[in-house]
């Protein structure tokens, strides 16, 4: 059976974390058309299981897509970290303990929920845009018509065994490590996979275990690094290497063996399972697709473009940091708003941080299954566990995500170096903008930068006022008021302009002598805001924030700001747009 061809702007495979929150993007930033398949039928055995852990700048990304509510009322935050060795004692910098410090945000924890539930969240949310999961639904092959600019894509509906043809503008691939969007379209998936087992479950126990409510390392000596990580709904995760020497005491490995294996991992302290909600067991590898981006019409995101281990809890991290890299990327440019490069940024942007990631993650599967780094060059006799803590120690911030960074380039309008530089180091374009706490005009009420400023794939002009007179240059307040330029973008809703205010006032007028530049906050009596950001309180400056949050560029509070700033903004909208939509305006 065939049905009729059908016509849309995304069409997006694989309905898991990645898929569901690239597909809820795309649908709350309007615009666009949207449909998503999933080719499995979930059940629910299946769905406990997989990733468990959001970590900081994770979360700080869903909250400004306004997800991370209703992740808060279901998780386990996890603030506290263990190490035992195997005599059962606690020992100190080892494991996890770099989740000590992830500061700097209100997130300053791991969000544990498991991701059966973390997908019923975003189902549930994308639904309220309309869109809904369809299932099983399988892609079984794809053309690109270049003279058409569009993407021709054949589904099979297992249900009721019809075929259907989709045509899209842009097809993404999120359906994992078997993609057969990379498949269909002959990406290659370079590395290697290893020998390695490493075992997962699930359920719930009682346990001796002092500290068992925690996230938690037991330096085994027969089952490596031993992963325990409390989870949602009282449950609890073990995690251990499953090395050919335990494997050949079984003819077959099910779910009776992993229980009796866990117990074994988890020594010397005792549990007892009672029950089991999900296990597996899989083979551990490090893979990147040579390309993230092929056809100019065809993307490949999470699993699809790299896999890696579970060891450092970053595979669903690593696949929602695409998502909300590409999202509204791909929004901008199919309103017709973005330069056409703008998409060529996704790859340069995700790559490196992805090829970064790999490289860690080769390097803590072997610290986990108690060998050294291949390329290890210290002592050779040097114990495994205190390396794989200092390990995770050195790159904690990128495993929190508060450190990941894009990197200035010259083929990049992303980002840019601007005239002002901060105080701070780390503060600077393509880092992450720090989500500042602010109070509300008149009760003073506190809020903080990212509810303020969501991800509405629209650019955020942070203006911190001078102490000094005038606040805020005349020039800049009237070009930008005058600025056609800028003026298209905001009524476009490409662009908003947040004033920050260095001391409390009756009102924003009162301090500025005129009305503020968008919606105006106060910065707290220790001018908190100004002091994260690096600014000066008595000059000022404009930072301006990407709509994921990263810092785009940095701006002097001065005569030139506004033309300086529509010269960044020029470079990533494009102006054949804005002079089709300003002249049709001058007709009319």
């Amino acid at each position: 059976m065939q049905k009729g061809a059908d016509y849309v702007d995304v069409l997006i495979v694989g309905a898991g974390p990645v898929g569901l929150i690239m597909a809820y993007q795309l649908a709350k930033f309007g615009g666009v058309s949207v449909r998503i398949v999933e080719q499995h039928p979930k059940t629910m055995q299946d769905a406990y299981g997989r990733a468990i852990t959001l970590f900081p700048r994770t979360a700080e990304m869903l909250d400004q897509l306004g997800l991370a509510d209703e992740l808060l009322q279901n998780c386990f935050a996890c603030r506290d970290t263990v190490a035992y060795d195997a005599s059962g004692q606690e020992v100190h910098g080892r494991g996890w303990s770099f989740m000590n410090h992830m500061n700097d945000t209100v997130f300053d924890f791991a969000l544990v929920l498991r991701q059966k539930f973390q997908e019923e969240i975003f189902r549930n949310a994308m639904k309220k845009y309309g869109v809904k999961v369809e299932a099983p639904v399988q892609l079984t092959t794809a053309s690109v018509d270049q003279n058409a600019s569009q993407v021709t894509a054949i589904l099979f509906d297992h249900a009721s065994e019809a075929y259907e043809t989709v045509r899209c503008k842009y097809l993404i691939g999120c359906d994992g490590g078997r993609s057969s969007v990379r498949r269909i379209f002959n990406i290659p998936f370079e590395g290697s996979a290893t020998e390695d087992k490493w075992v997962r479950i699930d359920g719930h126990v009682k346990t001796d275990m002092p500290k068992s409510r925690s996230y938690c390392s037991i330096e085994s000596p027969t089952h490596g690094n031993v992963l325990w990580v409390a989870l949602d709904r009282g449950a609890t995760r073990i995690g251990y290497a499953f090395t050919d020497d335990r494997a050949n005491a079984y003819s077959k490995f099910d779910e009776t063996a992993a229980v009796k294996e866990a117990i074994a991992a988890v020594k010397p302290f005792d549990i007892k399972f009672e029950c089991v909600d999900w296990w597996t067991i899989y083979t551990v590898g490090q893979r990147i697709a040579k390309s993230f981006f092929v056809n100019d019409c065809v993307f490949l995101a999470g699993d699809a473009c790299h896999t890696h281990s579970s060891g450092a809890a970053q595979g669903m991290n690593t696949g929602i940091h695409d998502a909300v890299n590409l999202a509204w990327k791909l929004s901008l440019k199919l309103r017709g708003i973005a330069n056409p490069d703008l998409l060529k940024t996704y790859q340069a942007e995700r790559l490196p941080n992805v090829q970064r990631l790999i490289q860690y993650d080769k390097d803590i599967s072997r610290l986990m299954t108690n060998r050294l780094p291949e390329d290890w060059q210290g002592e050779p006799d040097a114990d495994v566990n205190v390396v794989l803590g200092r390990l995770l120690e050195g790159a904690g911030t990128f495993s929190s995500g508060l450190g990941i960074s894009y990197e200035i380039r010259e083929d990049n309008p992303l980002n840019r170096e601007g005239s002002f530089s901060s105080s701070q180091p780390l503060i600077r374009p393509g880092k992450r903008g720090p989500d500042i706490s602010l109070l509300r005009p008149g009760t003073f009420e506190p809020t903080r930068l990212i509810r303020e400023l969501p991800n509405i794939a629209a650019f955020g002009v942070l203006v911190f006022a001078s102490e000094c007179t005038p606040p805020i240059p005349e020039d800049l307040f009237e070009d930008t008021a005058t600025s056609p330029f800028l003026q298209f973008l905001m009524t476009q809703g490409c662009l908003k302009f947040i004033t920050i205010l260095p001391e409390r006032t009756p009102s924003p007028y009162e301090f500025l002598g005129h009305e503020p530049l968008g919606r105006a906050y106060f910065s707290d009596d220790a001018k908190t805001a100004y002091q994260r950001y690096g600014v000066e309180p008595s000059e000022g400056a404009v930072v301006v924030m990407r709509p994921d949050g990263w810092i785009g560029t940095m701006i002097e509070l001065g005569m030139e700001a506004s033309l300086k700033l529509g010269g960044y903004l020029s470079g990533i909208f494009s102006e054949t747009e804005y002079l089709r939509i300003t002249s049709r305006a001058d007709i009319i």
